[in-house]
């Protein structure tokens, strides 16, 4: 288990190779411990384990195993934090498993560990991966089905043979950096990769175990961005970039520390960084403070070799090599590679005989040979530059949603009576047509499985790494279309209340069933299944899945990644700064402004024969048709309107009341991911139905021979985020188009007083050749001059396109179908609730209009709000209680807060009274609601107040300016969010950015440098621009 405390010790280089866990409390020093008070500490470390099993451990029945099982319990393997191991054999097979048993009932942080490790490690299918075949619940405590590995752990080996030869260094080396390999190919960093958790199986080949500390990584590609920043692992093993907290965080690179790190201790018999202490250990990691064996004094020999291939992945985590690059090193050829037969269990406890172990120089048969046992070893565990395809695996996030889904996602602790299995087992029973496709994504891997099922029914696995791997399209389609029959409550995070009496956060599949108090429908049942629908893209929405934090990235200044920036990045104090009142401070800046605007009002911009004259997207004959109510005095007067709402809403101290006849609204149009790039060309956004549009400022053209002003603009394509994800499947006969050939394309313009205008085109204006090779050709310039100038802002749409969704969708939210029968779908299809028309920055906050009136404000502490046009209702993503509380007093946000959000939709006017009690002279007609206990401190611990007052007085300022988006951009008066935000893992000081992007009387952007911890304190003015 991923859960050990450790007790510091007097033997040093025992426990240097001991399991440690780095969470647990770090020592200064050792101290000798009084016989009471370890007594105390030895009964409490025994309540954490289980109790020894029974002889016999009965395994309930399965749909592979409809009479069940049993197991004849052996001897006891070992201990972890909370797990002990026995050996099982299965009564009817006679197989021989190991037992892994927790107890049934833990904290609920460690049962969504569990949880976690159950959902990664059964996804694991890997010659060099302990298999997971299944878990189940049996007297109290909950036992894991593995794949036994009979010969100890790497660490026991090396501890008995005081080290290693090279040639087994570098056996192990390649099957480990296979299964790394494997692992990130999948999404999924181990970090806790050490030799107490690699096995050896009864043929001696390397077992990766324990994935309790594993952790999701979803990115848009090839893990380059998120980053996990959550102190793990274990002390001599821990890469220094998780030691670095309030940094960058660490990726999948931890795990090829930790190879580097078990190389060393397989050579020299203990880690590089060895010491007295954690602190000591931390100290040499950072410094990279280690020396080799002096030859002298070592009866063992190391090679050069193997000293800069360890020292390679000893580096900072950007320079260490990818797993093939490993493999590539010259150690690898430069001495004997055992065969599988020459890796016996005798090796175990004495060293090897053969001469070719021990050999400087090879003869060249010998050489032939170890080249040849390299490259078998190396197509056997798919790694190296002798694999004959690539395999492309199914990343396991999206099984795990496939898998929640179909109502499969385990409930922690696990009912009686269900068991849990790996999801490709169900594939393969409800889906035949699976095995007709899953060889479709790369050739079938050379090895076979070492152990067989654990079912009855089922007695081998799967010889195809690709085939037990990878969900293809048949199997997902065919997921979708059973579960489809399950219509499920869905999570807040997609859908708003539908009545106020059953008003709560949607917890995961499993929450809901532990609620109930009843194990997972089976999903071929008949009953209604309670799964939480989730999305194909995007992780889970599960409050148990724990996945890497989404951030809301929002890119300044281009579309390079910040990696420059991040790499500079210092540790932050964590005590914060006490903050000035809400109210006070707000009262004070809304009086300031007002007195400085009253006496130097903004002032429309006026245009002279001498000025650039203005240009149009839209030529005479497309007749280009008015949008309804985007004038500019309307505007106004439906902010008018609005700010009196949020008046009377913060005023109120009660609950709105709701009477039969009231109506949850549709769930809003939301940006799910954006790019800023305001400085040059405006703004690309990704709405959660999966349209991708685009807000451009006014962009200069030419005439004739005179210079123009196009005005400022919009794109907006519906479904393109689906057709940009499609690029690569050779069915979809579109892939190479810029544009989906099925949406008509929706262009409008600013025209200052008069309003918008919009006109939709043909994508087939922008259908571009496909050349012979399969390559797309370039796009047509254009028939006139108005052609070419769509097609300008189609490629600027494009770039902000491919670059949002390379990086991934931003929110833990689906592209939603809109086929108009889905609750979840965010309004109506073809509307103008879903054409963002204005976006302005106040510093980090982030403001998107919507034609149809609705806003949304984006907050730094990872929260929004969405509001209705009229101020009505609001929708609220906020953290759980317990981070918004502990970022408020820390600066810090937890590991898996981000992942816990959830959404409160009510009338404003509830969500700003939420701790008030329902009148007692409501009738059965007309009543206030009544709000779960466990949800009425969310708002506040949130600060939702201060942030609707924060609204009100954009709107405020707004409405006494004339205009959206008419805002004071002086340094005395201009808006910024005072409340919380992040102050460990971020850069101090930051870039804040005031920018508009449609505003009634013009656009400017400022960009200002601010220490977060006094954020109401501006600093440096790094540029302005007035457009």
């Amino acid at each position: 288990m991923a859960h050990r405390l450790a007790i510091t010790k007097g033997c040093v280089d025992v426990e240097a190779l001991s399991p440690r866990d780095a969470n647990a409390q770090r020592m200064p020093k050792s101290t000798e411990i009084k016989p009471k008070a370890a007594a105390q500490l030895r009964a409490a470390k025994d309540k954490e384990h289980p109790p020894p099993p029974p002889p016999e451990v009965i395994e309930p029945s399965s749909p592979n195993s409809p009479d069940g099982a049993s197991y004849h319990v052996g001897k006891l393997l070992g201990k972890g934090g909370f797990a002990i191991c026995y050996s099982g054999q299965h009564a009817a097979t006679r197989q021989k498993y190991a037992l892994k048993i927790v107890k049934c009932r833990m904290p609920p942080k460690m049962e969504q560990k569990f949880q976690t490790e159950l959902q990664i490690h059964s996804k694991m299918k890997h010659k060099n991966i302990v298999q997971f075949f299944r878990a189940f619940t049996f007297n109290q405590c909950t036992f894991l089905v593995l794949e036994l590995c009979n010969n100890g752990s790497l660490m026991d080996m090396v501890k008995r043979r005081k080290g290693l030869t090279e040639p087994e260094v570098r056996f192990y080396s390649v099957q480990i950096a296979g299964a790394i390999k494997y692992m990130h190919g999948k999404g999924i960093i181990h970090r806790d990769l050490k030799m107490g958790n690699i096995f050896l199986d009864s043929r001696m080949n390397a077992k990766i175990g324990d994935f309790g500390l594993a952790a999701l990584v979803v990115t848009g590609r090839d893990m380059q961005t998120i980053r996990r920043t959550t102190l793990c692992g274990t002390p001599n093993y821990i890469a220094p970039e998780i030691l670095q907290k309030g940094k960058k965080g660490h990726d999948h690179m931890v795990d090829i520390w930790s190879l580097g790190i078990i190389m060393f201790a397989m050579l020299t018999s203990k880690p590089p960084f060895q010491s007295s202490t954690t602190d000591e250990i931390y100290r040499r990691a950072r410094e990279r403070d280690y020396e080799w064996p002096a030859s002298a004094t070592s009866h063992k020999f190391i090679s050069q070799e193997a000293k800069d291939l360890v020292a390679d992945m000893l580096q900072d985590a950007d320079s260490r090599p990818e797993p093939d690059e490993i493999i590539r090193h010259p150690f690898f050829v430069s001495g004997y590679m055992p065969a599988a037969a020459d890796m016996t269990s005798r090796l175990r406890d004495l060293a090897p005989e053969q001469q070719e172990f021990y050999g400087a120089r090879l003869s060249s048969t010998d050489e032939a040979a170890s080249l040849e046992n390299l490259k078998k070893m190396c197509r056997e565990c798919c790694i190296g530059p002798w694999t004959e395809a690539k395999l492309i695996h199914s990343q396991v996030w999206k099984e795990m949603a496939h898998e929640e889904k179909a109502g499969l996602t385990p409930m922690i602790p696990l009912p009686e009576n269900t068991v849990y299995r790996p999801f490709e087992e169900w594939l393969r029973e409800n889906m035949p047509q699976r095995t007709k496709y899953s060889h479709s994504v790369g050739p079938a891997s050379s090895y076979s499985s070492s152990t067989t099922s654990a079912s009855a029914s089922s007695s081998t696995t799967s010889s195809s790494t690709t085939a037990t791997s990878s969900i293809t399209s048949a199997s997902t389609a065919s997921v979708e279309s059973q579960t489809s029959r399950h219509k499920a409550p869905v999570g807040l995070l997609r859908q708003p209340p539908q009545n106020f009496a059953t008003q709560q956060r949607a917890p995961s599949f499993a929450a809901q069933q532990r609620a109930q108090n009843r194990p997972a429908a089976a999903p071929t049942a008949s009953t209604t299944s309670t799964t939480k629908p989730v999305s194909d893209p995007v992780v889970s929405a599960s409050q148990n899945v724990r996945t890497l934090p989404r951030r809301e990235i929002v890119r300044d200044e281009s579309f390079k990644t910040s990696s420059v920036d991040t790499a500079s990045r210092s540790v932050r104090v964590s005590t914060r700064t006490g903050l000035p009142s809400s109210r006070m401070t707000a009262n004070v800046q809304v009086a300031e402004r007002a007195a400085l605007m009253s006496s130097a009002p903004i002032q429309p911009k006026k245009t002279s024969s001498s000025s650039i004259r203005s240009a149009t997207l839209f030529s005479p004959s497309e007749k280009a048709e008015e949008i309804a109510n985007s004038k500019p005095d309307m505007i106004l007067d439906r902010l008018k309107r609005l700010q009196a709402e949020l008046e009377r809403a913060l005023n109120s101290r009660s609950m709105a009341i709701i009477s039969s006849k009231s109506v949850s609204p549709p769930h809003p149009h939301v940006v799910v991911k954006w790019v800023d790039y305001t400085n040059k060309f405006g703004l690309g956004y990704i709405l959660n139905d999966g349209s991708v549009g685009c807000v451009l400022r006014d962009i200069p053209t030419t005439e004739g021979s005179k210079t123009a002003m196009l005005p400022p603009a919009g794109v907006f394509i519906r479904g393109a985020e689906k057709h940009i994800l499609r690029r690569q499947d050779e069915t979809y006969l579109d892939r190479n188009q810029p544009v989906p050939m099925t949406e008509s394309i929706q262009f409008f313009e600013n025209n200052g007083e008069t309003g918008l205008s919009e006109v939709n085109i043909s994508p087939e204006h922008f259908r571009v050749a496909v050349n012979e090779d399969g390559t797309a050709g370039k796009m047509n310039p254009g028939k006139d001059i108005y052609q070419h100038r769509k097609r300008e802002r189609i490629i600027l749409w494009k770039k902000f396109a491919n670059y949002m969704i390379a990086f991934g969708r931003d929110e833990n939210l689906p592209i939603e179908e809109n086929d108009g029968q889905s609750v979840m779908s965010p309004g109506q299809k073809g509307t103008m609730a879903e054409l963002v028309t204005f976006y302005q920055r106040f510093g980090d906050v982030g403001c998107w209009v919507f034609c149809d009136g609705h806003f949304q404000f984006n907050f730094p502490d990872h929260t929004k709000i969405v509001l209705d046009a009229t101020g009505t209702w609001c929708h609220f993503w906020h953290l759980p209680q317990e981070a918004a509380e502990r970022l408020a007093s820390t600066g810090t946000i937890g590991a898996t807060a981000l992942d816990d959000r959830a959404t409160l939709s009510y009338p404003l006017q509830t969500l700003l009274n939420f701790h008030a009690k329902p009148g007692t002279r409501s009738t059965s007609t007309r009543k206030r609601p009544e709000i779960d206990p466990e949800l009425q401190g969310i708002p506040a611990a949130n600060d939702f107040r201060r942030k609707i007052e924060f609204i009100r007085n954009v709107v405020k300022e707004w409405v006494n300016n004339g205009g959206l988006g008419n805002s004071s951009m002086s340094r005395e008066t201009r808006l910024r969010w005072t409340g919380y935000r992040e102050l460990v893992n971020t850069t101090i000081p930051q870039k804040h950015v005031w920018v508009t992007i449609g505003a009634r009387w013009g656009d400017r952007r400022l960009t200002t440098l601010v220490d977060p911890r006094k954020p109401w304190e501006l600093g440096e003015e790094v540029d302005s621009s007035k457009k």
